[in-house]
């Protein structure tokens, strides 16, 4: 607990708002979607996820591990949402392991250009914070979100390789 309360205090002072984003494509995505309406009434990563899936009108969700609960509300919300064990729009990963790492974007052939991965606790204990540092690094990872709740992950090659840190 205490881990997450200093993290959280270095994160607030080294983070900003849209104001300090040059990216055209982030800064749309902060103002269009994660500063906008509608705040769904969740938990402020599954609300980050919920106004992701909407935002870039996706089709097909893999939540890793598979949960029912979470299934329903992202149903309930949004309309036309399926569920698969894989998927190239978006992947959300509730808790961080080295071979959830491996499996899901190092070895992942069906990554493409538009997928998202949404790692929740990013900054659950020290070691999935370096889960999360090992992520950034990854040669097709392009552009990252640190949101302290969550780490948002692009695979865009068209962009260059950037990490914003970004107050929600």
């Amino acid at each position: 607990m205490l881990y997450r309360l200093f993290a959280f205090i270095k994160f607030w002072l080294s983070s900003n708002n849209q104001h300090g984003v040059h990216s055209p494509f982030v800064y749309r995505f902060i103002t269009k979607c994660l500063y906008a309406s509608p705040h769904f009434n969740t938990s402020k990563s599954k609300n980050i996820l919920l106004k992701t899936i909407a935002y870039f009108k996706i089709a097909q969700v893999q939540l890793v591990p598979s949960n029912i609960a979470l299934e329903k509300e992202i149903t309930k919300n949004i309309k036309g949402v399926s569920f698969a064990n894989t998927s190239n729009q978006i992947i959300y990963i509730e808790k961080l392991h080295r071979e959830t790492i491996d499996e899901l974007i190092v070895d992942n052939n069906s990554i493409a250009n538009d997928t998202v991965v949404l790692v929740n606790g990013i900054y659950q204990t020290e070691y999935t914070h370096k889960l999360w540092e090992s992520i950034k690094e990854l040669n097709q990872v392009t552009v990252t979100m640190d949101l302290f709740y969550c780490g948002l992950v692009f695979f865009r090659r068209e962009q260059a390789k950037e990490h914003f840190k970004i107050r929600i």
